[in-house]
């Protein structure tokens, strides 16, 4: 019945350290899926600026010189939002990337924490158990003096 605890225990411990992997796991897939997400949007960003800046071009080209002037003054200001929104798009990939960073550390110091938690109490069930089993042991001696004595 001891060595059942133990192993009981032992399974616990496994399953622990398993659920751990696999929390660690889905959070490493989440801040690859916002890091996915996040260049699928930048994409986005960047084929809907070179739709503007192509459908400028096709304007300027039916339109008269006066035209051209202002439309190199769009062209200017859709490059200019265009880099703004780069650069917006960046930053937000950095916070992104950081958080997914600094929720995997979580994840893994939880997992780290679980881990020690879980051999902790497996080392003080072991101990119960050798301290029953000597108190058994002891039972049993001091039975069989009985019977000799």
């Amino acid at each position: 019945m001891t060595n059942d605890k133990i192993d009981e225990l032992k399974t616990q411990a496994t399953e622990l350290g398993n659920d751990l992997k696999h929390k660690a796991k889905e959070a490493q897939l989440q801040g690859e899926k916002a890091v996915d997400d996040l260049k699928h949007s930048a994409e986005e960003l960047k084929l809907k600026g070179e739709k503007a800046l192509d459908d400028l071009k096709k304007d300027v080209s039916e339109q008269s010189s006066e035209t051209k002037d202002a439309f190199s003054s769009k062209v200017d200001e859709a490059k200019a939002k265009l880099e703004d929104t780069q650069h917006s798009i960046q930053e937000k990939f950095d916070h992104l990337k950081e958080e997914a960073s600094h929720k995997l550390d979580d994840a893994k110091a939880k997992a780290a924490e679980l881990k020690d938690e879980a051999a902790a109490k497996f080392d003080d069930l072991k101990a119960q158990a050798s301290h029953k089993l000597d108190d058994l042991k002891k039972a049993a001696t001091d039975t069989i003096n009985k019977f000799k004595g």
